[in-house]
C-alpha cells in the first residue's frame, strides 16, 4: 500500500506523480478537505485506525500485560 498525491481536475481523479499500477486495480480515494490539508489528515488517520487498534488490542493474549 502507497499514499499517491493526485488532485480532482473537475471531472476526473487525476495522478500528480507517475505510478506503477495494474489495470483495474482497486484503490481507495480519501478527499481531504482544503482546510484540513496538513494538519487535519492525521487526526482523521488517527480516529479511522482506532477500531482496529481496538480490536488487535482487545483480546486474551494481550490481556497478559495488564497484569504486569
Amino acid at each position: 500500500m502507497r499514499a499517491l498525491n493526485a488532485h480532482f481536475d473537475g471531472k476526473f481523479i487525476v495522478l500528480d506523480e507517475p505510478a506503477q499500477l495494474k489495470p483495474n486495480a482497486k484503490v481507495k480515494v480519501i478527499a481531504v478537505d482544503a482546510d484540513e490539508a496538513d494538519g487535519g489528515l492525521a487526526v482523521d488517520f488517527t480516529r479511522l485506525s482506532e477500531p482496529a487498534f481496538q480490536k488487535i488490542w482487545d483480546n486474551p493474549l494481550d490481556a497478559d500485560y495488564d497484569h504486569l
